[in-house]
C-alpha cells in the first residue's frame, strides 16, 4: 500500500511547491499583475472610503492577482482575513495561507524523502501547518478577553463625558485617545469612520464585527434601541457597565473553579512528549522503534488521535458560557 501511495503524495508535494512558486512570482515579479492590482485596489478604496483621490489611497494594502482569484473562487480567504482581523495581526491573509502551504509541503516532502509512513507524515504535516491558525486564534481570544475586561470602564468613561456635556461621538473620540489597545484602538477606529462620513450605526456594526464580543454586542444593541426610542443614555450605560462587571466577576470565578481541569489537560497532554524526550536522551534506540517500524507508527497515530479526542473533551468540560 505504501508503494501505491508514495507516487501520489510525491505528485501532491510537487504540485504544491509549483503553486507556491507561481504565487510568489505573480506577486513580486509580474509587472502587469502589479499594475493591475494597484489600479483595482485604488478603485476599491475610492468606492469604500467615500470618494477620496486615487493618490491618497495608493499607500494602502495592495491586493495581488492570486488573492483576487482565491477570493472569487473560495471563501477560505475571507475566513482567514476575519481571523487576522480578530487577532489584530499585521500578517496578510494570503501570506498566512502561503505559510501554511509551505509548512505542509516541507514536512510532507521531508517525510517522503525519509521513506516514512505516508499517513503519519500527512497527519503530521496537517498538524504543523495548522499551528499559525492556532496561534492567531489564541491571540484573537486574548484580545477579545482584554477588550471585555476593559469595556465596563470604557462605558463609565463615556457616561461621565456625557454628563459633562459632550456628545456621544466626541466621547467616543476621547475614549479612543485615553484608553490603551484594544479598547482605545477600536473606539478610535469608530470615531475616525464617523469622521469619514460612515453612518454611526454602520460604524458600530463594524465594531461589533471586528471584536465579536457578547458584551460589546449588548452595548451596540442598546445604543441602537436608544437611538430609535430615546431615553436617558447615561443611565443605560451605567446599567450596562454594572451588568458587565458582574459578568466579568462570574467569568473569573468559573475560570478559577475550572483551573484544575485545565491544569490536568496540560499535564496529561505534555507527559507523552516529556517522557519521549527523556527516553531519547537516555536510550535513543529504545524509543526510535515508534517511528522506524510500522507497528510503532500505528501506535503513534492511535495515541495522537486519542490525545486529540481527550483535549476536545476536556476543553468542552471547562468551557462554561456566561
Amino acid at each position: 500500500m505504501d508503494k501505491i501511495l508514495l507516487p501520489f503524495f510525491a505528485f501532491v508535494a510537487v504540485m504544491l511547491v509549483m503553486l507556491l512558486v507561481y504565487g510568489v512570482w505573480v506577486h513580486f515579479f509580474d509587472r502587469r499583475s502589479q499594475a493591475k492590482r494597484q489600479r483595482l485596489q485604488a478603485i476599491h478604496n475610492v468606492v469604500h472610503l467615500g470618494g477620496q483621490s486615487l493618490d491618497s489611497v495608493q499607500s494602502t494594502r495592495q491586493e495581488s492577482a492570486f488573492e483576487t482569484w482565491i477570493r472569487s473562487h473560495s471563501t477560505i480567504l475571507g475566513q482567514f482575513e476575519n481571523l487576522v482581523r480578530l487577532a489584530h495581526s499585521q500578517l496578510p491573509a494570503w501570506r498566512l495561507m502561503g505559510l501554511m502551504l509551505a509548512l505542509f509541503t516541507v514536512v510532507l516532502a521531508f517525510g517522503l524523502l525519509r521513506h516514512a509512513n505516508p499517513l503519519l507524515m500527512l497527519v503530521l504535516a496537517v498538524a504543523i501547518a495548522s499551528t499559525p491558525v492556532l496561534w492567531l486564534t489564541r491571540q484573537a481570544n486574548k484580545r477579545r478577553q482584554a477588550f471585555g475586561d476593559k469595556l465596563p470602564e470604557a462605558l463609565d468613561y463615556i457616561s461621565r463625558a456625557l454628563r459633562a456635556g459632550h456628545s456621544l461621538t466626541s466621547a467616543i473620540g476621547m475614549l479612543g485617545k485615553e484608553f490603551p489597545d484594544p479598547v482605545g484602538h477600536e473606539f478610535k477606529t469608530v470615531f475616525d469612520e464617523v469622521g469619514f462620513g460612515i453612518p454611526f450605526k454602520d460604524a458600530l456594526n463594524q465594531l461589533a464585527d471586528r471584536v465579536q464580543s457578547n458584551d460589546l454586542n449588548f452595548f451596540v444593541i442598546s445604543l441602537m434601541i436608544q437611538h430609535e426610542t430615546g431615553g436617558n443614555l447615561t443611565e443605560l450605560l451605567d446599567g450596562l457597565a454594572k451588568t458587565m462587571r458582574e459578568r466579568v466577576k462570574l467569568r473569573g470565578k468559573i475560570r478559577t473553579l475550572s483551573s484544575e481541569g485545565r491544569a490536568s489537560a496540560w499535564i496529561l497532554g505534555s507527559m507523552p512528549f516529556v517522557l519521549s524526550g527523556i527516553l531519547m536522551l537516555i536510550n535513543p534506540g529504545y524509543i526510535s522503534v515508534l517511528w522506524t517500524t510500522p507497528q510503532g507508527q500505528n501506535l503513534v497515530l492511535i495515541g495522537g488521535g486519542l490525545m486529540v479526542v481527550g483535549f476536545f473533551l476536556l476543553h468542552s468540560i471547562v468551557q462554561i458560557k456566561v
